[in-house]
């Protein structure tokens, strides 16, 4: 587990009372698009040209997102609407792709 070293948090850090998280959600927002371009510029393969299991890395960055976006719609009071957009879109995506 990472820690944060202690200091008071600044704005849009998680501990502050200026949108907490906002900094972290972007960071690994920004994490995961590295790991995308990597997978589209090898054609989808699972290894990237330095070896690395872009899959793993994939797994990885999703869930920290995933994580980022719980903790920043929970601490700033958007869960549940958030919750309720994401189910909505969630039905769409998936009649695309049945679609085809």
């Amino acid at each position: 587990m990472e820690d944060q070293q202690s200091h008071p948090a600044g704005p849009y850090e998680i501990g502050s009372d200026v949108w907490p998280g906002l900094a972290k959600l972007a960071e690994e927002a920004g994490e995961l698009i590295q790991v995308l371009g990597k997978i589209v510029g090898v054609s989808g393969r699972d290894l990237y040209y330095d070896r690395s299991d872009l899959r793993q890395r994939l797994v990885e960055e999703c869930g920290d997102l995933t994580a980022a976006i719980a903790f920043f719609t929970e601490t700033n009071g958007l869960g549940s609407a958030v919750d309720a957009r994401a189910r909505q879109k969630l039905a769409l995506f998936r009649h695309w792709h049945d679609q085809g």
